[in-house]
């Protein structure tokens, strides 16, 4: 097949003088693509060097366009792989095939030829014995140009960046061999040289620069374990490096991986396999290469966290260099695979397809491979796509600005135009990743709830939880284990962190109280034409002779002067620092129980669960063949979740009130509600359960002043105001 391309070309050749590139073209393409897959084929045992002699003269071409140049390349491609497989070459076809690349590498316009031609030109010295005295004079010959030209002529002074970058990374073999003692000083004035140049104020030749850069650090990667080159690379990885700086750097850092494992060869791969700890105690068998303590390693290890940096970039050609770099890594073992799975997850809610589609490859392979590495860090996965996503919604660097994407109210003003629907889209396959796996499934649901217990103040953590609270709620549930364990993991955190928090923020009020009272005199005094109105008794620390804070929480909305005066006079009262930020992170845990509370209750509702059914599940039950889970049809609303602190009594006590609330809403056996946004009244009975709370047809009748007056309504026999006393459903 190839001598039949190649009778072809010579066809083409004699019966189209004129046009032979334009008809050659398809012929060369084809030899181009077989000598890619098996460099032998053109390299037949009975004249090996045939189709180096037959396509040396088409290198004379005085043709400079676009076809032509095509033309050239794939050809110098096929010379360039079929010359290591060559003895010995005739001298006048290597003489001839010096002349003409090196002619092509000081006028050819194209630079894709140029790179062709450097890299056949090193490959004619080694297999023609001169050594590296070729290569040598060329790097003379473009460093004198540089002195020339310095910063002008931004065009030539690129070309030569370019050309003297690609000699030492191809040449560097034989400037290794070389006697000439000046060999290590040239190479080390090129790196000076490509500083100094990254300098440059011309964006153009800044760039150049650096490519020139990346080709010697591929030819001498120990450079880059320099600190003013590890430097330069972390400055242009970084986030507000420039577009194209950012991709010129993950490209060297590509092609020096492709470099390496191209040298490493296929053997090797089966060769290094060590095995990595897991908190089990088992161990995981990963193949090529890690665990290496070789110097790409190393160098991968150095700068992973800035090219993971990147894996998140706002610009999705940045982000698709960064994660094909993650790829090569991961293949070739050189870091722990745990580091990159919560940017994996990330990336799964990329908008871009061809990137959401790739992460979601590796992330397929790590689940086979490293089960407890992808459970492990699957919540952590979830804040890095919200991380993500508030960057995509902040930038105006929109991949496509028709898109419109349907994001919930409650994210709105806080994720805006961020992509929600991709998010939820890729968390819902990560979940049907591992979803045939109950164990698998209940880690995924338990990392992501865990993120609720001891939240850590900052600007964004609430509307992260809200985010969380919306991805759960959303998870494409099958079967009625799945939101029966849900709604058991919130329970085990409601359980543990209520108490604490309710007594927190209580003492807290108390202690505002006592000050104030202490501040201002004997007490909130009231004026004798007026009786004492009990609810404006303050309650002393030990508890007797005072109304309780869950009364005066209930009542604080009457507006009896006595009230007003309580209020003013606490929140006249200064609060110390240390006790405003305890009480605050009360308020935000609060917050939290309070998102989960909402999650629950719509999962009840949503799926019909009884709080029987809830207390009787247990994760060791084992599951029920042909159990149907039935779905409605419920919008679920946590727009009205508040994501700012309190700073006054009256805002914590405001705070204290809906907690109270929320958990006294929780008490509510909620399956009986349908789908219908205004509730039914189910057959009532005096005292019943139903009959007070399903009954009502007015929302706003739950929110009745529940803790005013003697009497406190019981549902169902449970305690409704202590969560000592709960019964979690």
């Amino acid at each position: 097949m190839c001598k039949f391309l190649l009778e072809r070309i010579l066809q083409v050749d004699e019966t189209n003088n004129e046009e032979v590139e334009s008809y050659a073209l398809p012929y060369v393409l084809l030899l181009h693509a077989f000598c890619v897959v098996d460099p032998t084929l053109c390299a037949p045992a009975s004249d090996p060097s045939q189709f180096v002699v037959t396509l040396q003269p088409y290198l004379k071409s005085q043709a400079d366009n676009r076809k032509v140049a095509q033309l050239l390349e794939s050809i110098i491609f096929v010379i360039d792989s079929v010359l290591p497989l060559l003895r010995k070459l005739p001298q006048n076809v290597v003489e001839e095939l010096e002349q003409d690349l090196k002619q092509m590498i000081v006028r050819h316009s194209f630079l894709t030829v140029v790179h062709a031609c450097i890299k056949c030109l090193c490959s004619v010295s080694k297999v023609g014995g001169k050594g590296s005295a070729v290569v040598e004079y060329l790097i003379q010959v473009f460093f004198k140009r540089l002195d020339a030209l310095g910063f002008d002529n931004k065009q030539q002074v690129g070309r030569s960046l370019f050309c003297l970058g690609l000699l030492i990374r191809y040449g560097n073999s034989l400037l290794s061999t070389s006697c000439n003692s000046n060999t290590n000083t040239n190479i080390k004035n090129s790196l000076d040289l490509f500083k100094k140049y990254l300098h440059a104020e011309d964006f153009v030749i800044k760039a150049r620069s650096l490519q020139a850069l990346g080709y010697v650090l591929i030819a001498r990667p120990e450079y880059m374990l320099e600190k003013d080159v590890g430097k330069i690379l972390e400055a242009t990885l970084s986030s507000g490096s420039e577009l194209r700086l950012k991709m010129q750097s993950l490209q060297n850092i590509y092609e020096y991986l492709l470099d390496a494992e191209s040298q490493m060869g296929p053997d090797k791969a089966s060769d290094n396999v060590v095995n990595y700890p897991i908190d089990a105690g088992q161990s995981v068998p990963v193949a090529a290469g890690a665990g290496d303590t070789n110097i790409c390693g190393g160098i991968i290890q150095l700068y992973w966290d800035n090219i993971l940096g990147r894996c998140l970039d706002v610009n999705e050609h940045v982000r698709q260099s960064a994660l094909k770099i993650v790829e090569v890594v991961l293949r070739q073992g050189l870091v722990h695979p745990i580091t990159c799975v919560p940017y994996l997850i990330a990336l799964e809610t990329d908008p871009q397809e061809a990137s959401s589609k790739l992460a979601h490859h590796l992330l397929m392979n790590m689940n086979e491979k490293y089960p407890a590495f992808f459970e492990s860090r699957l919540g952590d996965g979830l804040q890095m796509s919200f991380i993500f996503i508030r960057s995509m919604a902040g930038s105006s660097d929109n991949p496509n600005p028709k898109v419109q994407l349907k994001v919930p109210d409650s994210m709105k003003g806080k994720v805006d135009s961020g992509s929600f629907a991709f998010a939820r889209l890729g968390v819902s396959r990560i979940y049907k990743l591992i979803r045939g796996n109950r164990i698998s499934r209940n880690k995924f649901m338990s990392s992501v709830v865990r993120k609720f217990d001891t939240p850590v103040w900052n600007h964004s953590i609430i509307p992260f939880l809200m985010y969380c609270t919306e991805i759960l709620a959303l998870l494409p549930f099958t079967l009625s284990d799945e939101p029966l364990y849900l709604i058991y993991a919130i329970n085990r955190i409601i359980q543990v962190r209520t108490g604490a928090i309710e007594a927190n923020m209580k003492a807290f009020l108390h202690s505002l109280q006592e000050g104030a009272k202490t501040h201002y005199g004997n007490g909130i005094t009231q004026p004798s034409s007026q009786p004492v109105s009990n609810h404006t008794i303050l309650m002393d620390l030990n508890g007797t002779h005072q109304e309780s804070t869950d009364q005066l929480v209930s009542n604080h909305s009457t507006s009896t002067p006595s009230n007003l005066h309580s209020r003013n006079s606490c929140n006249s009262y200064s609060i110390s620092e240390d006790n405003l930020q305890k009480i605050q992170a009360d308020c935000v845990a609060a917050s939290a129980l309070q998102l989960l509370l909402k999650l629950k209750r719509h999962l009840k509702i949503l799926y019909s669960l009884n709080d029987a059914r809830c207390q009787e599940f247990s994760p060791t039950e084992p599951l029920k063949p042909g159990e149907v889970l039935s779905k409605q049809n419920i919008p679920f609303n946590i727009s009205e979740t508040r994501v700012d602190l309190p700073s006054t009594y009256e805002e914590v006590l405001q705070r204290y009130q809906e907690f109270k609330n929320a958990l006294k809403e929780d008490t509510v056996d909620y399956s009986i509600y349908t789908a219908n946004i205004k509730r039914k009244r189910p057959p009532s009975r005096r005292g019943g359960r139903s009959g007070r709370m399903a009954g009502r047809d007015d929302d706003d009748d739950e929110d009745d002043d529940w803790g005013s007056g003697a009497r406190r309504p019981n549902y169902s026999g449970r305690k409704s105001n202590s969560s000592r006393g709960r019964q979690w459903s």
